[in-house]
C-alpha cells in the first residue's frame, strides 16, 4: 500500500464515466452477508472491508472466519473499523488476527488520542500544547461512517449494513433492524478503493493531510454532478454534497421522501423541506419510532412541529428499529450509509451511490411504500399531547445536537 502509486496514477488520469456493470439492492442482512461472504470465499486478490461497527457475535465470527481463510490462500486483506463504533472488535478478535498475521486497523482509536496529548505536553508550552489537544479533539470527531465491503476490486457492496448481529433475520429474528444496501458488480470506478487506502493510511493524531485523500478529493471534483458516487472525504466534498441536496430540494417538483434513522438536520436542510412542502410537493419523512440512539431520537422531534405545519408528512417506523438511509427528490434516488444529520453532512467519512437500473429504483419505491404500511404519522394534536418532561428533554438534546 505504500507503493501505491500505480492505483493513484490509474485514477487521476481516468475520467469519470459509467462506474459499475450491474447492481442488486438488498432490503435483508442475511441476503446482503450471504453474497459477500460467498464473494469473500472466493476471492483472488484482495478483500478490502472499511465498517462502523464490528461487533463480536455470530456473524462477525463469520466474517473474521472467512477473512482468515481468504488470508491464507494468499488474498491480500485489510479490514479498517471505526475507533468509536467498534469498540469490542480489538480485545475480541485482534489477538486472533494479530496472529495470524491479517492485516487489520482502528480508524481514530481515542487511546491513541488521549496518549498523543500527554506525549506531546510541554510545561514551558503550556498554551501550544492547548491549541494541539483542541486540533486532535476537533479532527477525532471525525469518524468512518462508511460501510463498504470490496472484493477483488470489481465486487462492491455499501449501504447500512455493519457487521452486528442485528442486521441478521436469522439470528434477531423480528427484532432485526430494518436497512438497505446494495450490490455492485463489474466495479470500474477506482474510487471505492482510494477511499479505503485514504481511511487506512490515515495518519491521525500526528499530521492531517495525505496523498490518497488529496487524490481522492482532485478526482472525485472532477465532475459532482456526472458521477454516481458520492464519497465525502474532507470540507470541500462535504460541503459539495450539502449543496447538491439543497439544490435538488430547492428545485424538486414532485416528491422529497425521507428514509433516514438519524435525522438532525441542518438550518437550510430543513428550511428546503419547508419550502418544498409548501410548494405543493409530496414531503414523506420516515424516522425510527425506536431507535437505537434515544437521544436522537427525542431531539429528531424538535424539528416536527415546523414541518406538519408546512404540510410535511412525518411517520414513526414500528416494531423494530428503522437503520435504512435512502432519498427520493423526484426522479433522482441516492442510496448509502449518509444519514441526514449533522454528523454524516459535517463530519464522517460516508459513501453514498445513484442506483441506475430500472429495477433497483422500482424496488427502492416499492419498499419505500412498503415501509409506510409499518408506520403511526405523526400530527400536530399528538405533539401537543406530549408530557411536558418529554419536550423539556428535546430541547435540552437539541442544544447539543452538534455533539452527536
Amino acid at each position: 500500500m505504500k507503493n501505491d502509486r500505480p492505483l493513484l496514477d490509474q485514477v487521476l488520469y481516468t475520467k469519470p464515466g459509467k462506474s459499475w456493470k450491474g447492481e442488486k439492492i438488498y432490503f435483508h442482512g442475511d441476503d446482503y452477508f450471504r453474497d459477500v461472504l460467498a464473494a469473500i470465499r472466493k476471492s483472488k486478490k484482495t478483500v478490502e472491508i472499511e465498517t462502523y461497527i464490528y461487533e463480536p457475535g455470530r456473524l462477525g465470527d463469520q466474517m473474521a472466519a472467512a477473512l482468515l481463510s481468504a488470508h491464507q490462500r494468499g488474498v491480500q486483506v485489510r479490514l479498517l473499523v471505526d475507533g468509536i463504533g467498534s469498540p469490542e472488535f480489538l480485545d475480541h478478535y485482534g489477538p486472533r488476527l494479530e496472529k495470524a498475521g491479517l492485516q487489520f486497523r482502528i480508524y481514530r482509536s481515542w487511546p491513541t488520542f488521549f496518549s498523543s496529548i500527554i506525549h506531546r505536553f510541554q510545561l514551558i508550552r503550556p498554551l501550544r500544547s492547548l491549541q494541539y489537544a483542541l486540533a486532535v479533539w476537533n479532527s477525532g470527531k471525525h469518524r468512518d461512517h462508511r460501510k463498504q465491503y470490496i472484493v477483488d476490486g470489481d465486487k462492491i457492496w455499501i449501504g447500512s449494513f455493519n457487521v452486528s448481529d442485528w442486521h441478521s433475520d436469522r439470528i434477531k429474528g423480528k427484532s432485526v433492524w430494518r436497512d438497505t444496501g446494495i450490490g455492485l458488480r463489474g466495479v470500474k470506478s477506482l474510487v471505492f478503493r482510494l477511499a479505503f487506502h485514504a481511511a487506512w493510511e490515515d495518519p491521525w493524531p500526528h499530521h492531517f493531510a495525505h496523498m490518497y485523500r488529496h487524490s481522492l478529493i482532485k478526482w472525485l471534483m472532477k465532475d459532482v454532478e456526472g458521477s454516481p458516487i458520492r464519497m465525502t472525504v474532507g470540507r470541500k466534498l462535504r460541503r459539495l454534497f450539502r449543496k447538491e441536496l439543497l439544490a435538488r430540494i430547492n428545485s424538486a417538483k414532485s416528491r422529497v421522501w425521507v428514509l433516514t434513522p438519524y435525522f438532525v438536520p441542518t438550518g437550510p436542510l430543513l428550511r428546503a423541506l419547508v419550502r418544498s412542502a409548501r410548494r405543493g410537493c409530496d414531503v414523506r419523512v420516515i424516522l425510527p419510532g425506536h431507535s437505537d440512539v434515544p437521544v436522537v431520537s427525542w431531539t429528531s422531534k424538535v424539528f416536527y412541529p415546523a414541518l406538519l405545519k408546512a404540510g410535511c408528512r412525518i411517520f414513526e417506523f414500528q416494531k423494530r428499529v428503522l437503520h435504512a438511509k435512502t432519498l427520493f427528490i423526484d426522479p433522482w434516488v441516492l442510496v448509502g450509509s449518509s444519514n441526514l444529520d449533522y454528523r454524516s453532512l459535517k463530519k464522517d467519512l460516508e459513501v453514498n451511490v445513484i442506483p441506475r437500473e430500472k429495477k433497483s429504483l422500482q424496488a427502492l419505491e416499492r419498499q419505500f411504500k412498503k415501509d409506510l404500511l409499518n408506520c403511526k404519522e405523526s400530527s400536530i394534536v399528538e405533539l401537543e399531547k406530549r408530557p411536558f418532561w418529554g419536550r423539556f428533554l428535546s430541547a435540552i438534546f437539541f442544544h447539543f445536537r452538534y455533539w452527536f
